[in-house]
Order: structure tokens, then sequence, then C-alpha cells
């Protein structure tokens, strides 16, 4: 009678969930192959932002943007192959890349290049939304009054194998990265990177948070003011990371702790910077002034 009563039991739950709807499959993601024509290139973009898709950027190609594109505002993935998109030298100002808080960015094997704002935050890529990097090129972009001439982020941005170099912010924080938002940077390099205020490499803003794993951050330069690599007013964690010959006009040639701030360091090092590594002295565990 047991046999029976669980072989019953077992038949009941079969037949409940043959009974039960199949979970409906995703809808797949649309694959728009763009080619080397910046107005597809534009068009793709406002097609994506209804319909989420992958846009595949031709190899090799240099979209030369005169003006800007359309502000990210849905699910897009832009893979390229040694492709650039990059602002045409005789154009009047604009950032490359804008996402919205409702954008969902992803962006693979591309140059962002030549960005140029009066005034305003991220002269590269401005993020408000959600933001992947991956194997990315960040360069040669210009804030004259605004932060973060590379990246300004006030959304979630998740940046790997990634270079950031040769952005300039003159009247801001954060040339090469300005983080107002959360950040993880991971194998990633920033150099060569200035500004007037503070970090020229990567600046935290207060209130936020950056995680820095296995990357560097060398050879930036605060022109005017402190915080030559990394200045941090929110909260700042370095993983297996180096910040080298960074240098600033006044303290904190490597890393700055400002007012409210936090630094920590994890197997990082911070060496060769000038003036000096760390300030102020002894703020940061682990770094020498």
């Amino acid at each position: 009678m047991r046999l029976l009563v669980n072989a019953a039991i077992v038949a009941g739950v079969a037949v409940s969930a043959a009974q039960t709807p199949a979970a409906a499959a995703p809808n797949p993601i649309n694959t728009i192959r763009v080619p080397c024509s910046v107005s597809a290139l534009h068009n793709a973009v406002i097609a994506a932002n209804t319909n989420a898709a992958v846009l595949r950027l031709a190899p090799s190609c240099s979209y030369n943007l005169t003006t800007p594109l359309p502000a990210i505002s849905g699910r897009i993935t832009l893979k390229g192959a040694n492709t650039s998109i990059k602002r045409a030298q005789s154009s009047v100002p604009f950032r490359i890349l804008d996402v919205t808080p409702t954008g969902d960015l992803t962006v693979e094997d591309v140059f962002v290049l030549n960005g140029l704002l009066g005034s305003g935050d991220g002269a590269g890529i401005r993020n408000a939304g959600k933001l992947n990097l991956l194997r990315v090129s960040v360069a040669g972009n210009f804030a004259q009054i605004g932060n973060g001439a590379g990246l300004a982020n006030t959304g979630r941005a998740t940046v790997r194998n990634s270079v950031f170099a040769a952005n300039l912010a003159l009247g801001g924080n954060g040339a090469g990265l300005h983080n107002a938002g959360a950040l993880h940077l991971i194998d990633s390099t920033v150099i060569g990177n200035a500004v007037n205020d503070h970090g020229a490499g990567l600046y935290t803003a207060a209130g936020h948070t950056s995680h820095v794993l296995r990357s560097s951050v060398n050879g930036n330069l605060s022109a005017s003011l402190t915080g030559g690599g990394i200045a941090s007013a929110g909260t700042t964690t370095l993983r297996d990371t180096w910040v080298r010959l960074n240098k600033s006009i006044g303290a904190g040639g490597g890393v700055l702790e400002l007012p409210g701030g936090t630094v920590t360091l994890h197997r990082s090092g911070v060496r060769d910077n000038t003036p000096d590594n760390c300030a102020p002295l002894n703020a940061v565990p682990g770094c020498a002034g």
C-alpha cells in the first residue's frame, strides 16, 4: 500500500510539472553590422535605444564625428576591432559617448578619442547609468571647465583591460577618471593625464567608492594643486596596484586624501612620486610620505 501511495505522489508531481507552462525564453539581442559611416552609426544608436542591440562596428574604421552621437538611453553594446570613435578636429566641442540614467552601455575594443568640452563633465565618456568598458582606450579628451575629461561617472562603471591616457582637465578634478558613483577599475592603466585641480589620474568624490584592482596609475600631473596620481574625497581602495612617477605642485604627488576621504592599500605600492608619495603625512596606512 505504501508503495502505491508513493507512486501516486510521484505521478501527481509529474502531472503538475507537465501542466506548468515553461518559462518564456528571453528575447534575443539584435545584432546590427554598422558600416564605416558616421550616419550609419548615428542611425544604429537610435534604433538600439528602442530595441536592445549589439552594434558590430567596422574593423579598423575611424568614425570621425562632426556632431554628437545620440545619448545612450537603452541597452547597447559597441563591439569594435581596432575601431575609433572620435570627434573630427575641425568640429565644434562635444563629448563622444553619453549614457543617460536609463542607459546600459558596453564598449569593447574601441578607441574613444578627442572629445572636447568648453564646460561640462566627461569629454570622452559621461555615464549616469550602467557602463562596462573592455579593452577600451580613452585618450586625448579635453575638458576646459569640468570634471573627468576621460570618464565622468555618476552611475555604475566597470572598466577592464583599458587605458586612460593624455586626457586634460583645465578647470575640474580627475582628468583621467572622475568618479561620483560606483567604479571598479580592473587590470587597467591610467597614464599621462593632466589636471589643474586634484587627482590627475583618478578622483573619487565625497560619498562615493572607487575600487582599483591590478592596475597602474603612473605619470600623471596636477599642474596647479595637489594629488597628482589619485585624490580621494570619498572611499578609494587599491589592490595589487602601483602608483608611480606622478607629480603635483603641492602635496600628494602620488595619493592625496582629502578631508572626509579615505585611501586603503592592499598589496599596493606608492613610489617615486613628486614632491611626495602620500598626503597628509601618515594618513594612508602603508604609504611612506
